[in-house]
This record gives structure tokens, sequence and C-alpha cells, in this order.
């Protein structure tokens, strides 16, 4: 449109909104309008006033209709469905949208114009650069900048006496070839998040004297096609230059999985792979260059990618044992200002399972609850807070909950406490509360012995399955089935997938539905229904032991239950106490209305 029409189409409009009845006004709009190829929006205006322009006989009433059917043959010529217009029906609005549209083409055509020259001025400044797309700097530590030594690592001792050996050979490569040894060319770690992989890596280089190079496997992941091979190169002339170094790469499954090689349209992403997997196929022997990888997926690697020549060797970086936790906890303690009632070993005790990163985030949180209260120091109080707040999640203090819910939630918590407590094979409770916590109402959290770090066998698979039953079991015993709450839900579905991995992945049930350790997608309907039968049965036979259980142990499920809606929240001596008909002290106890006893859901 030319700034004429534009004006012009902008009187017109005016004019025919100050009476949108009147018919000339509306048949010159309507015949600008045909003309510039608007027929939908005459259509639509035409359909909203036509009883009122049908009602005037005068001569521009015909007129307007043929303004009419001249747009309707337009739009039909367009292959338009006509029934389809009636969700764009124009309103003023939407006119003068159109109208300021086509007012912005001219301003529109010429920024672009402009754009354009700017880009192709850019282009030619940075055209003697290095790169215009990708400028990217690797991180290079020289060999006296790395401070970390195998000293400061703790919770490895089981594979110290591995690593130790890797580092005599990255300093001493002349005594391994001299007697016809191959370097490594890689070297894979891998293991749970926060094992210290990264930080086990930069001791390596900093005890063998190396520089070291870090980055990441998204650091070759770019939109433009051919930066990522790009990158590798520079990454290896990087190395080249500064030998003798390490160059580590962490979360390296981003890298080399084996997705990215076998998805055709990812067609960079193999450019990629071939690029590092070529260069470390070019080392020479006296190229003084180490790879090391860091992933939490290693079964998700490129086959080619660890075959022997490249990550062949491969180092599992595990969970630090008690005596780990506590070094790594004496490690951060000596950081922080701390009661002396604080033992390490203690903290070690309550935390198995713990990471280096989750037990320094937990001592971090700890002295940070001392310092928001007020106290010099950290207490044994501040870390069973911190401790809390990483397993269970922040407490939702505002969180209002009237007596009858909170009730319901301790009997719900005191039906999972009774089954752990008394079921062999069961973890060792360590809490129940019902303060809501994270996305739940209440909980009941217990912690896993050391060797279940390690493997598990078929009776603590049903013990646990057993107390994931309990909240259900104690809501229908106690409250009734019409009362049952929908915070079964999650309980009942951990309850089912442990059966299903019993029944399915472990092989615990054999003989009965087979020793397939194959997923759903891979067996055949009539293996599947069967292996639904059995999970089915393991689940009914779990209800009826955990029912059985706590009609046994009905007075301990109603005292426990009683004293979690009075204290809030109770330790494993505590519910100890409690099971054993034990009082606790009364300095805590929540008030609650004694006179309205009878209205409880239950009586205790």
């Amino acid at each position: 449109m030319t700034l004429d029409e534009v004006q012009k189409l902008h009187r017109l409009q005016s004019d025919f909104e100050k009476n949108p009845q009147n018919m000339q006004a509306a048949y010159e709009l309507f015949t600008e309008l045909n003309k510039l190829g608007k027929y939908n929006t005459v259509m639509r205006l035409y359909d909203k006033y036509e009883l009122a322009y049908v009602s005037q006989k005068e001569l521009y009433a015909d007129r307007m209709l043929a303004q009419y059917d001249l747009a309707k043959d337009n739009i039909g010529s367009l292959g338009i469905n006509l029934n389809d217009l009636g969700e764009t029906r124009i309103t003023g609005q939407s006119l003068n949208r159109i109208l300021f549209t086509g007012s912005l083409d001219i301003f529109f055509q010429i920024l672009t114009l402009i754009i354009f020259a700017l880009a192709i001025m850019m282009v030619f400044k940075n055209f003697d650069q290095k790169s215009l797309l990708d400028n990217y700097k690797f991180d290079i530590k020289k060999a006296k900048e790395v401070n970390q030594r195998l000293a400061d690592v703790k919770g490895v001792d089981e594979i110290k006496e591995e690593i130790e050996n890797l580092i005599k050979m990255i300093k001493s490569p002349g005594e391994y070839l001299e007697k016809g040894a191959k370097l490594h060319r890689g070297v894979l770690l891998y293991g749970r998040p926060g094992t210290g992989k990264t930080l086990l890596a930069r001791a390596i280089a900093g005890e063998s004297g190396t520089n070291f190079i870090y980055c990441t496997g998204s650091h070759f992941d770019e939109m433009f096609v051919g930066v990522g091979a790009k990158r590798v190169r520079e990454l290896f002339q990087e190395a080249r230059t500064h030998k003798p170094c390490i160059i580590f790469i962490d979360e390296i499954d981003t890298l080399l999985s084996k997705s990215r090689r076998y998805q055709s349209e990812q067609s960079s992403s193999r450019a990629t792979i071939n690029q590092i997997l070529a260069e470390m196929d070019g080392f020479e022997k006296t190229d003084q260059i180490l790879v090391i990888g860091a992933t939490n997926h290693e079964d998700s690697l490129d086959p080619a990618a660890v075959r022997p020549g490249r990550f062949d060797k491969k180092i599992h970086v595990p969970l630090p044992d008690i005596n780990g936790r506590k070094d790594i906890f004496d490690l951060y303690l000596d950081k922080i200002a701390k009661s002396p009632e604080v033992e390490s070993i203690k903290l070690a005790t309550m935390c198995p399972g713990f990471t280096g990163a989750e037990i320094e985030n937990l001592v971090n949180t700890a002295i940070t609850e001392a310092i928001h209260t007020g106290k010099e120091e950290a207490d044994m109080k501040d870390f069973e807070y911190a401790r809390d707040r990483i397993m269970m999640g922040i407490e939702r203090k505002k969180l209002s909950m009237g007596d009858k819910d909170r009730l319901l939630t301790a009997i719900h918590e005191a039906g999972h406490a009774i089954a752990c407590y008394f079921t062999p094979g069961a973890k060792k409770l360590y809490k129940a509360t019902i303060v809501a916590r994270g996305g739940s109402l209440g909980a009941t959290f217990m912690v896993p012995d050391e060797s279940d770090m390690l493997s598990t066998n078929k009776e603590k698979v049903l013990a646990n399955i057993d107390v994931a039953m309990g909240g259900h079991v104690a809501e229908k015993l106690f409250v009734g089935s019409e009362k049952i709450t929908t915070g079964c839900s999650s309980d009942l579905r951990g309850a089912t997938n442990l059966a299903y991995e019993a029944v399915r992945k472990y092989g615990m049930f054999g003989e009965d539905a087979g020793y397939i350790a194959l997923d759903q997608k891979d067996l055949s309907q009539e293996h599947n229904a069967m292996v639904d039968e059995k999970v089915k049965q393991i689940l009914d036979d779990s209800f009826k032991r955990v029912k059985q259980l706590l009609l046994d142990r009905e007075q301990e499920i109603r005292n426990l239950a009683k004293n979690l809606f009075w204290y809030d929240y109770l330790d494993s001596d505590e519910m100890d106490k409690v099971i054993r008909g034990e009082d606790l002290p009364k300095d805590r106890v929540r008030q609650w209305d004694y006179q309205k006893e009878g209205e409880y859901i239950i009586k205790f």
C-alpha cells in the first residue's frame, strides 16, 4: 500500500466509524477495501450491519450488495472455505491494525535494508579475525596453577592405588615405553554425580605436574555446522602447545553418546565425535597428552569411544563408605565454627549414601542455619536440621492444617513406621513427621545399611513393599475405606514399581514369572500378562501381611499416632520409646482441644 492509499483508507474508515449505517460512507469504504483485496473485511462488516442496509430502500443498498458479492466471489476463487471465516470476524480494532500494518510496510522495508547493510559491514569487519561465529576460549591452567593434590580428594581410598599408578605413568612415561608398554591415551572416570570426578582429575594433574585444560561436552554443541569439530581441533592444538597436558572433558556423555552418532539429522554431531576420536588416534608416543573424561552415564557412551586405544582405562568413582564420609566431614568441618559435640563419625553414620558434594552442602547448610539463628557455632541440632532439609525438603510452616487432617496424617505415617519397625529386612527408622515438607503433608524416613549401598535381596525388597503399604493399610483399618486419602497414591506407586523390578528385572520370582530380564516393550503380550498377575499377587500378599501386623500392633500404632499428633515429629529414639510404651517429655507437646476429643477420627 502506498502512503496515499493508507491515508485515503484511514479517512474512509473514520467516516464509517462515525455512523456505520450511513450507506454512502459504507459503500465508499467497501469499494476501497475490495480494490485493496481486503475481501474478508468487506464480508464481515457487511454481515455485521446487513439488517440496517437491507432495511434502507436506497440506491446504495444495491451497490452495497454488489460489493459484498464481489468480495464473496473473490474469496471463492481463492479456494477459501467461507465456513472457516467465522472465527476471524473483523472488529474496528482489527481494521485499525490492517491500516496500521499498511503504513508500516514502507518503514519495515527500509529498516530491513539498513539491518542487512549493517550485517554485511560486520562480516567484512570481522573477516580477518580468528572466527566470526566462534571465539571460544578454553580454560587452561598452567601446572603451577593447579593446586589440587591427591590428599585433597577424600572418600576414594578404594581407587587411590589405581590413580597413583596412573600418575606414575604420566610423570615417567619413558620407563614404560622402554619396556614396551603403551601409554594410555584416554581415561574414563564414571560414577554417581557429586562423587568428586572433577576434583580427582585436577588432583591427577596437580600430582603429575602437567598443564590442565578443562571443558565440558556441551562446549562442542553449537547451532553452526562444523563449529564442534573445529573446537575439537583447537582443543588438541592447545594441548600440544602446552604439553605435557591433561585434557579434562566433563559430562563427556553429551559429546560421545550412542544416540548422537546414529541420529542421521545430527551430521555435525557425528563429525564432532569422529574428530575427537581421530585426534586421539593420532597421538604420538612423545605427545605427552592424556584425555580424561567424566560421566554419570557410562553405559550411554559410543562403543567406538571406549575401545582399546581410546578411553580404554575405566575407573569407577564409588560412593564413599562410612570411613570415606568421615574423612570428607573432617575436611569441611575444619573450615567452619562448630561446637565440640559435633563429631565427624556421628555425622558419617547419619548420612549413608551421601556423596562428597552432598556432604559439603550439608555442612554449609548447617553453619548457615546457625548464623541465621544467632549462634556463634554450629551444633548437632543445626546438622540435623540440614539433613532433614536435604532429605525431606523445606518445611512449609505457613500451611494451615486442621486437627483432623493432622491426625489423619499421623495415622498414615504411624502405619509406615510400625511396618518398618516390625518387618525383618526393612531399613532403619530415622524420623517421622506430620509437618508438611516439600510436596507431602507428612513423611516417614528410613536410612539404609551400608550393605544396601552395594546390593539388596528378596527379603529386603518385600520388606520395602510392606513398608510402602503401611500408610494405606493404616488408613483403611483405623479411618475406614470410605475416608482413605489420595496421599496413598505415591506409596502404592512405589510398591508397584518395586514389585515389577523384583519380577521383571531381578528374577526373584522366576519360578512363577520366568527368569527373563527385559523391558515391558520387549516382552510378549502373554509374558507381560503373566508378570502383571505375579505383581498383583505380590501386592495382595503384602497387603495381607501388613494388615495382620497392624491389627496385632494396634496399641502401638495408636500410641505412635497420638505422639506424632502431639509432637509433630519424632526421631528414631523417640519412636522406639513410644513403641515400647514409654512416655516422652511434655516440654514440646503442642496444644490441642481435649474437650473435643470425641470428635476426632479415632480415639486413643
